[in-house]
């Protein structure tokens, strides 16, 4: 490579360190084209980019990012997976892959939170991946507000249907 291109490159992990919001840092020796564009086309749908680390320039790039605690970690054949959004999504879909594809090793994480980043191990990461997603916990939020409401209007509606009940007692045993 060319001085420029790599400065080019090192000005794109940057950006990607800078930026993103949570990433997996996975060892992907031993996979085939195939596997490897099945990956990004999942991780496409799920707002996730793969990508292949010049692991010299990641570690340029890293610098003064969140994504510097993951520096030791890039050598042999590694990408990161990174996202702007959700970090479940991400997480769940590595581990997943991960299980269905031995070649695929997720090394570590990181995951950025207003200022600071924790860094994650291989188990942590897979904690993350078995959190519910944000859909199902708004969805389990939305339920717990709603269960007292829901139950204050069945006791209200009780009264009324309880009192027929009591009446169609008395018609009944009358006939």
């Amino acid at each position: 490579m060319e001085r420029s291109q790599k400065e080019a490159l090192v000005g794109q992990f940057h950006e990607i360190f800078g930026s993103a919001q949570s990433g997996v840092l996975v060892d992907f020796q031993g996979m085939t084209v195939e596997e490897l564009t099945a990956l990004r086309k999942t991780l496409w749908a799920k707002h996730s980019r793969f990508r292949v680390l010049k692991n010299r320039l990641a570690k340029i790039a890293a610098k003064d990012t969140p994504f510097e605690a993951l520096s030791p970690d890039f050598k042999d054949s590694r990408a990161i997976v990174y996202t702007s959004g959700d970090p479940v999504s991400t997480a769940k879909v590595m581990t997943d892959i991960a299980k269905a594809n031995d070649k695929l090793k997720v090394i570590a994480g990181i995951l950025v939170t207003g200022d600071k980043a924790e860094r994650l191990d291989a188990a942590g990461i897979k904690d993350l991946g078995n959190l519910p997603s944000r859909e199902e916990l708004l969805a389990k939020l939305l339920f717990l507000l709603n269960a007292p409401i829901t139950q204050f209007v069945r006791t209200l509606n009780e009264i009324p249907t309880s009192f027929v009940r009591v009446l169609q007692a008395v018609a009944d045993k009358k006939n």
